[in-house]
């Protein structure tokens, strides 16, 4: 995002785009007479800063409560529609969202059976984790967490509990005990690529979960083989992606499509201080890390013959994920299966003073400019539904990329000009999604620094 020429200086690494201001945005000279760290004092800098850059500080209330706790004024002041401004502060735990993938690397989800049994599954499994290497896949049954039978109304619970003591262990059907200690969790964006003979034709397929600059290699290496076999259709799996840099959305979407460097990829419109800005793909590709950036010679030499796109969805695909389908399809035929996306439709930063004392080390991420694709396509806050609805639940559970997935029986059914049973318009459902652990992933974002300078000018 760029509200003028340099406007961003350094990637982009997950796209809520989130930027961070090491300054407070009070104007210089404006001295409230509050002391330092009271709930006024913190509420009036968060006031004087959401006039400044919030998408929706027209409706800003004239004279709010300053006399609340933080979190309290912050959706008091906050728009109806947005559910994503956030106000954070590391000591204070209703402020963010811990999460059970970023501290034991999987994701389950709570089920209730059409026979009325409630099943706890794994749903995800980071590649390269402790999880992973114990056995743990997609598709297991987890009969009890710490003891105790996981349901709809304990889940949550159990969560906490796990990582507040840093430990988990799980009684899981068919394999018995298995512990698990909290460990840093470091993704590979790319999970999985192979490739499908379908029907004769040879059907490329992606699980990618994060638009990570350090994926470039993993990207190349993908398509690299999907062209030594020759492939002409294209699955890209982003069904739990909650995003990443903007760059790396840009890179991928010019792997997929033919477009040129000057090209418009993406339009960000924010209120009347930051004004609508368009920037093309060769723009928005050099804003990766340095490193990990991609030329349009190395992109052009990724390029599959394809004539459209198969990208498979969910409620957890969100932000850049979300824009690949958005953005693509002024230049490809992109065909949506799964599920509605989330619908974050909007890009932050993250506002910070240089003196956090003073502020009681509260940060704000608020909501700051709407995405459109080079037609001026947009406003998808309800999220992007898909064009084949499916079910990823409707059957048994397994791991990634198996062709009886039905996410990927969908596609692979498209593809071959064949209809599908499993269309969730056709098949009653078998479950009832209870919980789904991802939904903190939907909550969380990470930060991005930029040139203070620079922002400075939205003012």
């Amino acid at each position: 995002m760029r509200p003028y020429s340099g406007f961003l200086q350094r990637t982009i690494p997950f796209f809520l785009l989130i930027f961070i201001i090491q300054s407070a945005c009070k104007k210089e000279g404006k001295n409230p007479n509050y002391p330092s760290g009271s709930n006024e004092y913190i509420n009036d800098w968060v006031m004087d800063s959401m006039k400044v850059y919030y998408y929706w500080n027209s409706i800003l209330p004239s004279n709010p409560n300053l006399n609340q706790q933080p979190l309290q004024f912050f959706s008091s002041i906050k728009h109806s529609g947005d559910r994503f401004s956030r106000l954070t502060n590391p000591a204070i735990r209703e402020s963010y969202y811990p999460s059970l993938v970023r501290n034991f690397g999987f994701d389950l989800a709570v089920f209730r059976e059409s026979s009325g049994v409630v099943k706890t599954f794994v749903v995800l499994v980071v590649p390269g984790t402790k999880a992973q290497a114990i056995g743990l896949q997609r598709g297991d049954v987890l009969k009890t967490i710490n003891e105790t039978s996981p349901s709809g109304n304990n889940i949550e619970g159990l969560i906490e509990s796990a990582i507040a003591q840093r430990s988990i262990s799980l009684d899981v059907e068919n394999k018995g005990n298995i512990t698990l200690g909290a460990e840093l969790i470091s993704e590979n964006s790319v999970y999985l690529h192979k490739t499908f003979d379908s029907n004769a034709k040879k059907v490329a397929y992606l699980f990618y979960n994060s638009f990570e600059g350090r994926s470039k290699y993993d990207l190349q290496e993908a398509f690299a083989d999907f062209k030594s076999k020759n492939a002409t259709e294209l699955i890209i799996d982003v069904r739990y992606n909650p995003g990443g840099d903007i760059g790396v959305c840009a890179a991928l979407s010019a792997a997929i499509a033919n477009v040129n460097p000057s090209d418009v990829f993406v339009e960000y419109r924010g209120n009347a201080n930051a004004g609508i800005h368009r920037e093309t793909f060769g723009k928005t590709i050099s804003l990766i890390s340095p490193g990990y950036s991609l030329t349009f010679d190395e992109l052009s030499a990724m390029r599959l013959q394809l004539n459209r796109v198969f990208i498979l969805t969910g409620p957890h695909t969100g932000s850049a994920a979300e824009f690949l389908i958005k953005g693509l399809r002024p230049w490809i035929s992109v065909i949506q299966i799964g599920g509605t996306t989330l619908g974050k439709d909007m890009a932050s930063f993250t506002i910070k003073d240089n003196n956090p004392e003073k502020y009681n080390n509260w940060s704000i991420e608020p909501m700051i400019f709407k995405l459109y694709n080079s037609r001026g396509e947009g406003d998808y806050n309800l999220g992007l539904a898909p064009d084949i609805a499916t079910d990823e639940f409707s059957e048994t559970i397994v791991p990634f990329g198996r062709s009886d997935d039905p996410l990927i029986k969908s596609a692979l059914a498209r593809i071959n000009g064949s209809s599908n049973s499993d269309d969730m318009a056709t098949k009653p459902a078998v479950r009832r999604l209870l919980y789904n652990s991802r939904q903190s992933i939907d909550k969380n974002s990470a930060d991005v620094r930029i040139d203070k300078a620079v922002l400075r000018n939205i003012n």
